[in-house]
C-alpha cells in the first residue's frame, strides 16, 4: 500500500507547475555554478598555468565554494515548495479523514508521502550526478568515490529536509502556511550551527541541531557512522512524529498519553543519535584515493601506541592575541583539529581553562583605551566589549596557582598529558598558526619515548640556542613561537659549558657552532673523548674562523680548500651560495632521498668555504651538499660582496670545480653507528637567514638542518611525514567543450524538462 501511495503522489507531484519549475531552477541555478567552475580552470591552463586538485576545486573547495557546497547551502530553499502540500492538501480537501477511516495504517501512509518525496529528491540527486559523471570524463584521476561520498551526504541532508517538511506539513490544513513554516524551521537549522556558540550548555544543544552541518564531512571524502545515524535519527524521529500526529486524529486519548509518547520518541532518537557519536563507537571510511582524511599510517602507528589515556588541557588567555583561537564561540572548531587523533584513540579528552594574565600583546596594552591601565581593568574592558563575564577567568593569582604558564608567556597553549607524562603544544607565529601533523605527532610520541636531547657547546662566541641576535640559533632551535624549532619537534636543546661541566650523558648529538677562539685543553679533551667513544657530532664552522676548530676536524680528516665559494647572482651578493643535495643525503630522511638532480633541493649558504675528506680511520665519508659549477666556483681571493664585480679568474687561482660544502661521517663503534656532519657555513640556519627573504625561489635550509637532527635520532625526530599530493591535476576539456557544456546545461537540458513538463499537464488538462 506505501508503494501505491508512493506513486500517487510521485504523480500529484508532477501533475504540479512547482515541481517542474523546481527542476529547472535547480538545473539553471547549479548549471552555471558547474559550468563556471570548468570553464575557470580551462582557462587556467589554456593561460599556462599549473591546475591541481581539481575534483576538490570545482566541488568542494577552492577560491569560491564549490558545487556541493553551494547546493548544501541552498538546498533548504527548494524543500519547502515540494512538502508543502503532502499532507495538508488532505487537510484541507478533508480527504484526511477518508485515509484516517480506511484499513490503511498510519505507518503505510507516512511512508507512502515519504517515499514518493524522495522518488522526486532523487531526481534532483541524479543531476547532481550528471555534473559529477561530465567532470569525471574531462579530469584524468577523478575522485569519483570522494565524490559519491559527497552525493551521499547531500542525499540524507534532502531526505532529512523532506522529512520535517512532512511533518510541519501536518500541522496545518494551509499549503502557503506549511511551506512558509518548513522554510523557517530549516532556515533555523541551517544557521543554528552559529547561534550562541559562547554558551558551553546551549552549544552542545545548537550543534546536535545543525542539520546542514553534518553533511560536511562526507562532502570533504570522509564517511563518518556517526553523521549517517545523526541522519537517520532524524529522519525516524519526524518521521515519528508524523505518525503520532495523525494517530492522534484517530484515536481518543488523553493528553498525558499522547504528551508520553512524543517524549519516548524524542528520547530514544536522543539516546540513540549521543551514544553513535562517542568516539568509541564511530567507523570512518576516507573515500578520498590519497587519504587526506586519514592520519598517516605513520601518525597512525605512533597515536595508536601510545598506552595510557591522552588529556589535552588549553589554556586560553583573554588578552593574548590569539585569544579567539580558544574562544568558547570557536569551541566546537577547536574540538575538530583532533579528531583525526581520537579516531585512533578514543581515549583522548579535551579540557578548557580560561583565565587573564599579562602577555605580549603591544596592540591591546599599549592603545589609547588601556595605556597606563593596571590589569584588571584592560581585562574588564576586553570582557565588556566582547559580551564576557570576567568572573568566567581564572584570575593571575589563580592560574598561578594551578601552572606556570610564564615561561610560554601566557600566550595560547595546550598541555598534553599521558599517565604521568606532559609536554606543550604550541600556536605559532606562521601563516597557518596551528601545529600540523608532524608537530602534533612528535607531542605524542615524545610523550610515549621521550624527547631527543640535543647539546649545544657555549663559550668561545659559538652560536647560542638563547641568542636573539642575527648570528644566534635560537629561531631554529629554542624559539616556542616557530613550527620548525627543535624544542617543537620532539627535540630537547641544552646547553653545555665544558669549562664547568662534562658532556651529559644520553644525548643524541653534541653541536659545536662557529668558536671565534681557541678551546682549552681541557675542553678538546672532553670532545675527544666523547668523539672517541662514539658521540654524534654536528659542527658548523665559517671558512675564515676554521683554525679554531682544526684541532676537532684534522684527526678526522676534514680540511678546507683555500678561499670561498662564490657565485653568479642576479640583484644578490656573491657570497650568496646555492649547495645543492647529493643522491647520498638521502641518509638524511625520507624527504632527502633521490634528490640528487632535483635542482630545488638547495641550501642557501652566506660566505661557504670548500671542503674535502679524507676520513681517518674506519671513518666513512659521505658527501651531503655540493655546488653546481654553471653558476659557482672557488674563489681564491676576498670575494667582493657586489656580484657585478666578482667574476672567475683564473689567473688569480680561481677554480671552476664542484666544492662541497657539507660532509657526514660515520662508522660502527661498540655495535652503535656514529654520526659526524660538518657543514661549511654557520650562517645557513642563523636568526638572520631564517627570517630573511632572498631572491632565491625557495630553499631547504630548515628542512636539511631538521634532516641532520632526523639522522641524529636515528629518524627518531622530526617526526617526518610525506605530502599526500593529489593525482587530479589537469584537465581535458577544450573552449569550444566549455562553450558546447553551457548550451547543454543551461539552455538544452532546462528547455527540455520545461517542455517536457507543459506537455505532461497540457495533456493531463485535456484528459
Amino acid at each position: 500500500m506505501s508503494l501505491r501511495l508512493a506513486k500517487q503522489e510521485l504523480a500529484s507531484l508532477f501533475y504540479s507547475p512547482i515541481a517542474w519549475f523546481i527542476l529547472v531552477i535547480f538545473t539553471v541555478q547549479f548549471g552555471i555554478a558547474f559550468t563556471g567552475k570548468m570553464d575557470m580552470y580551462v582557462s587556467y591552463k589554456n593561460l599556462g598555468y599549473n591546475t591541481f586538485n581539481l575534483t576538490d576545486y570545482i566541488f568542494t573547495n577552492g577560491q569560491t565554494p564549490g558545487l556541493l557546497l553551494t547546493v548544501q547551502s541552498q538546498l533548504y530553499l527548494f524543500i519547502p515548495l515540494i512538502t508543502m502540500g503532502l499532507i495538508s492538501r488532505e487537510i484541507s480537501s478533508g480527504s484526511i479523514k477518508l485515509l484516517q477511516s480506511s484499513p490503511i495504517s498510519v505507518a503505510e501512509i507516512v511512508f507512502g508521502k515519504y517515499m514518493g518525496i524522495m522518488a522526486y529528491a532523487l531526481l534532483l540527486i541524479l543531476l547532481l550526478l550528471a555534473y559529477v559523471l561530465t567532470a569525471s570524463f574531462f579530469i584524468p584521476n577523478f575522485e569519483m568515490s570522494w565524490m559519491l561520498s559527497g552525493i551521499l551526504g547531500i542525499f540524507l541532508l534532502l531526505s532529512a529536509y523532506a522529512a520535517i517538511g512532512l511533518f510541519l506539513s501536518s500541522l496545518t490544513a494551509y499549503q502557503v502556511v506549511a511551506a512558509l513554516s518548513t522554510l523557517a524551521v530549516l532556515t533555523f537549522l541551517h544557521y543554528i550551527g552559529t547561534l550562541w556558540q559562547d554558551i558551553d550548555f546551549v552549544r552542545h544543544i545548537t550543534y546536535f541541531l545543525s542539520v546542514s552541518g553534518k553533511a560536511d564531512s562526507m562532502i570533504y571524502g570522509l564517511i563518518r557512522s556517526k553523521d549517517i545515524v545523526y541522519f537517520l535519527v532524524v529522519i525516524v524521529l519526524f518521521l515519528g512524529l508524523t505518525m503520532l500526529k495523525l494517530q492522534s486524529g484517530r484515536e481518543s486519548k488523553s493528553f498525558a498519553v499522547h504528551a508520553t509518547r512524543y517524549i519516548l520518541l524524542i528520547a530514544v532518537c536522543i539516546g540513540v543519535g549521543y551514544i553513535s557519536a562517542l568516539p568509541k563507537f564511530t567507523g570512518y571510511i576516507d573515500t578520498t584515493s590519497q587519504k587526506i582524511r586519514t592520519l598517516h599510517p605513520i601518525s597512525q602507528e605512533v597515536v595508536k601506541n601510545l598506552k595510557e589515556p591522552l588529556e589535552i588541557t588549553t589554556y586560553v588567555n583573554l588578552l593574548d592575541k590569539d585569544y579567539n583561537v580558544g574562544a568558547k564561540k570557536q569551541r566546537n572548531n577547536d574540538l575538530s583539529r583532533f579528531e583525526q587523533y581520537q579516531r585512533f584513540h578514543p581515549e583522548l579528552k579535551m579540557n578548557y581553562v580560561y583565565y587573564y594574565d599579562t602577555t605580549d600583546n603591544k596592540s591591546l596594552f599599549g592603545n589609547k583605551i588601556n595605556a597606563g591601565q593596571d590589569l584588571q581593568s584592560v581585562a574588564k574592558n576586553v570582557a565588556e566589549s566582547q559580551k564576557l563575564d570576567l568572573d568566567d577567568f581564572l584570575s593571575p593569582k589563580e592560574i598561578r596557582q594551578q601552572i606556570n604558564l610564564k615561561e610560554e608567556g601566557n600566550r595560547f597553549v595546550r598541555v598534553m598529558k599521558s599517565g604521568n607524562k606532559k609536554t606543550w603544544l604550541r600556536l605559532y607565529n606562521d601563516f597557518f598558526k596551528h601545529p600540523g601533523e608532524p608537530n602534533i605527532v612528535a607531542a605524542i610520541k615524545l610523550l610515549e619515548e621521550g624527547p631527543s636531547r640535543i647539546a649545544f657547546v657555549t663559550g668561545n662566541d659559538l652560536r647560542s640556542i638563547k641568542d636573539n641576535s642575527d648570528r644566534g640559533y635560537r629561531n631554529s632551535t629554542s624559539e616556542k613561537t616557530a613550527r620548525n624549532t627543535l624544542v617543537n619537534n620532539g627535540f630537547e636543546p641544552v646547553s653545555v659549558d665544558l669549562t664547568k661541566s662534562d658532556i651529559p650523558k644520553g644525548i643524541d648529538a653534541l653541536v659545536i657552532a662557529d668558536p671565534r677562539s681557541s678551546f682549552t685543553p681541557e675542553e678538546l679533551a672532553k670532545i675527544k673523548a666523547y668523539i672517541d667513544n662514539g658521540g654524534n657530532l654536528l659542527v658548523t664552522v665559517e671558512a675564515e674562523f676554521q683554525e679554531y676548530l682544526r684541532p676537532i676536524l684534522d684527526p678526522l680528516g676534514i680540511s678546507f680548500l683555500k678561499g670561498t665559494v662564490a657565485q653568479t647572482n642576479d640583484g644578490m651578493a656573491a657570497n650568496i651560495v646555492y649547495s645543492y643535495y647529493t643522491d647520498d643525503a638521502g641518509i638524511l630522511g625520507p624527504d632527502s632521498k633521490s634528490k640528487g638532480n632535483d635542482s630545488t633541493f638547495k641550501v642557501v649558504m652566506l660566505g661557504a668555504g670548500g671542503m674535502e675528506c679524507k676520513p681517518a680511520g674506519d671513518f666513512k665519508a659521505i658527501p651531503l651538499l655540493v655546488t653546481n659549477t654553471s653558476k659557482s666556483w672557488l674563489k681564491a681571493k676576498k670575494i667582493e660582496t657586489d656580484s657585478l664585480r666578482t667574476v672567475f679568474n683564473a689567473a688569480e687561482g680561481d677554480q671552476l670545480i664542484p666544492v662541497h660544502t657539507a660532509w657526514a661521517l660515520n662508522r660502527k663503534i661498540d655495535g652503535k653507528e656514529q654520526k659526524i656532519a660538518v657543514i661549511s657555513d654557520a650562517d645557513f640556519i642563523s636568526n638572520l637567514e631564517l627570517s630573511t627573504f632572498r631572491k632565491t625561489n625557495g630553499n631547504k635550509n630548515t628542512q636539511f638542518y631538521n634532516g641532520l637532527f632526523n639522522w641524529f635520532s636515528s629518524g627518531k625526530y622530526p617526526v617526518v611525514i610525506p605530502a599526500k599530493d593529489p593525482v587530479d591535476n589537469d584537465i581535458t576539456l577544450t573552449t569550444k567543450g566549455v562553450a558546447w557544456l553551457k548550451v547543454f546545461y543551461l539552455y538544452a537540458l532546462p528547455a527540455a524538462i520545461l517542455i517536457g513538463g507543459i506537455l505532461l499537464l497540457f495533456f493531463r488538462r485535456r484528459k
